[in-house]
């Protein structure tokens, strides 16, 4: 916990530099437009239509911070730095989209470290601009990063999550701090984690989320991306947002960025430092009707809709970071025939604004035809497009294929014994999972998007994976905030029993020539009949521990568990089960030993018989057909799982 030693400060808006994303709301003019401060002018769609109507909301006030490095001083732990380990870390960047947030972009910079020396009112950034804030006490002394779009909504959706900028050792940690400040309060305490990496310096993460700030504990050792919680607005805040705070070895501050107005460090202390302005396109959308923003904390309603009546006016918008005086953001649509059926341009006349900013125009269609739509929107070189339909829907997603099941079961290849694949075939779709390890000789799992559709042979099969972080054993971190893209992996199935999977990701690239291992007992491709506890095959998990999980396998030769999870220390933990060879029965106890894996890299796995280790027990009582309780006792400590059926085999009906 910190309190400030520099005094009470709050920061109030610039017209030059506000924090929040300006609001830019065009409508056609003989739209109804909400009464808002700011800011009128007045545009011109290019193609003659009516004028548009611009109006401009700015912020109330700027973020503010406090000291937080002046407390720690006394906590830094007294390391000794090994010779040649006193080199900086290079940076990541610390934050990633959850996966609840499907937009391209999902952040901008409002405020960098203030260098000037001198406040109040004296301000200069790294390159030499004024993208910063002073009081008359307190010079800023971090890096603001906020969502881009609808901040208070991004935050309630877990949308921008917080990871370590690089290895470290954990050595503070503070949650339990109330997430909505909107207004001063210098009795405010944020939610942070402080890391110290290997030559002795220090970052800050803070301001975060209640209740998500990572399970790990002091003296934990996290590594670069691992998860620390959700961006929030926690202490001396006014808007969801990570402040980084970063100092070197000796405490001084540190401003990362490498710039000719940038006199603390020489050097970048990232390991990509991307540029002063970043014209990026972050999200093109559609909505039912102009997004409200109401007042702090009150989450934003976006009215997010991509199906409309051919009556009805649609509002497009285009969030981008930081546009200047000159530039300039186009819109065109373009109907089910390639033409063109609406085209506005929007110019930035009057000033520069650093971060997110967004530009709504509504527009009422004449006479559209039914079908399929594109909204493009070009800026500063780029463009991204948005799909939306007029008396029309999109594609169904396809149905789940039965054929599918000829799959499921466990896949390895002979070469890369100590790692594998499983392949679960569900109602809703087809999901595998990785068990092997990471590039630094940790163990990972890996879990994949949904697949839709059928798997055939000879066809390539593409599909996102993803990897977890975070959690320690006895508390998961749930998957909306843990889970992060990994990569992808390409099959190519030569049949049922034999292919080729291809891993492209975080750790690396590998090709595996598998094969099946075992299959799934009374699935087709899988000799012999179904067995009376086949229908208990499937994935299974505790909804109190959302973030961890098991996988059952009944195989015509036995049955398998896998758990996939963490362990004490905060590192990824998967255990598979020796093979239980009596029925599983409703009301009784089956207790099976578990092994875990504790050699092995991802271009080099070490092979079972080598890697694998008794980790501990395992006891499966099946309470009925869509409850599982399973209780595992190791060397990571003991918990009970009260788990239901997340998703069975198709064609596997449990009676």
């Amino acid at each position: 916990m910190f309190k400030s030693e520099s005094g009470s400060f709050f920061v109030k808006s610039t017209r030059k530099f506000p924090l929040v994303a300006f609001l830019l709301f065009a409508a056609i003019t003989s739209i109804l437009t909400p009464t808002v401060a700011g800011a009128e002018t007045t545009v011109h769609p290019l193609n003659g239509g009516q004028p548009v109507l611009v109006r401009v909301i700015e912020p109330a006030a700027d973020l503010n911070h406090r000291d937080y490095f002046g407390p720690l001083r006394a906590k830094k732990s007294p390391i000794a730095i090994p010779q040649g380990m006193a080199i900086p870390p290079q940076l990541q960047f610390p934050l990633r989209r959850g996966i609840s947030n499907t937009h391209p972009g999902v952040h901008s910079i409002s405020n960098f470290v203030d260098l000037d020396g001198n406040h109040p009112d004296s301000l200069l950034d790294y390159a030499c601009g004024e993208r910063t804030y002073d009081t008359d006490t307190f010079d800023h002394n971090g890096i603001d990063i906020n969502s881009s779009m609808f901040p208070w909504l991004t935050m309630a959706n877990d949308g921008l999550v917080v990871i370590a900028a690089a290895d470290g050792i954990i050595v503070e940690r503070h949650d339990g701090e109330p997430d909505q400040q909107c207004a001063f309060d210098d009795s405010a305490d944020a939610n942070l984690i402080v890391l110290e990496h290997d030559d002795g310096s220090i970052t800050i993460y803070a301001h975060m989320k209640n209740g998500t700030v990572t399970a790990r504990k002091v003296g934990d050792r996290v590594e670069a991306g691992d998860y620390l919680g959700v961006a929030g607005s926690s202490g001396l805040s006014t808007g969801p947002h990570l402040h980084l705070g970063t100092h070197d070895s000796a405490g001084d501050l540190i401003e990362p960025h490498a710039g000719a107005c940038n006199d603390l460090n020489p050097d970048s202390w990232w390991g990509e430092q991307e540029d002063y302005h970043v014209k990026t396109i972050n999200a093109v959308r559609t909505h039912s009707a102009f997004p409200e923003t109401p007042p702090c904390p009150q989450l934003e309603v976006p009215h997010f809709a991509d199906e409309f009546d051919a009556a009805d006016t649609i509002f497009m918008s285009a969030f981008v970071r930081d546009i200047v005086m000159g530039d300039v953001i186009d819109f065109e649509v373009r109907g089910p025939s390639d033409q063109v059926v609406f085209q506005a341009s929007y110019e930035q006349e009057d000033f520069d604004h650093a971060g997110a900013f967004f530009v709504v125009f509504g527009a009422p269609f004449r006479n559209p035809p039914a079908g399929t739509y594109r909204l493009i929107v070009t800026y500063s070189g780029s463009t991204s497009e948005h799909t939306f339909y007029i008396n029309s829907s999109p594609d169904p997603l396809p149905s789940a294929v039965v054929g599918n099941n000829a799959y499921n079961g466990l896949w390895y290849d002979p070469s890369l014994d100590g790692e594998g694949y499983n392949i679960i075939t569900a109602d809703v779709g087809t999901i595998i999972y990785f068990y092997g390890s990471d590039s630094k000789g940790n163990r990972v799992w890996l879990v994949s998007d949904l697949l839709y559709g059928p798997i055939g042979s000879g066809v390539p099969i593409e599909i996102k994976m993803y990897e977890s972080t975070g959690g320690v054993f006895g508390s998961p971190v749930i998957s909306s905030r843990g889970l992060s893209h990994w990569g992808e992996v390409i099959f190519i199935f030569t049949g049922c029993e034999a292919g080729q999977a291809t891993l492209r990701g975080v750790d690396g690239d590998k090709v595996s020539q598998i094969v099946k291992l075992i299959g799934v007992a009374g699935t087709s491709c899988t000799a012999g009949d179904v067995l009376p506890d086949s229908s208990w095959s499937g994935l299974w998990f505790d909804p109190g521990k959302d973030g961890e999980g098991y996988n059952m396998l009944v195989t015509p030769v036995g049955r398998l568990l896998y758990y996939y999870g963490f362990k004490g220390s905060g590192l990824r933990l998967w255990l598979v089960s020796d093979l239980i060879t009596e029925e599983l029965e409703m009301g009784k106890d089956v207790v099976v030993d578990l092994f875990e894996a504790t050699q092995g890299v991802f271009s080099t796995p070490v092979t079972s018989s080598e890697a694998l280790v008794i980790w501990g027990t395992a006891t499966i009582t099946l309470v009925d057909c869509s409850h599982i309780t399973i209780v595992i006792t190791g060397s990571d400590g003991s918990k009970t799982s009260n788990t239901v059926r997340l998703a069975g085999i198709i064609g596997l009906i449990c009676s």
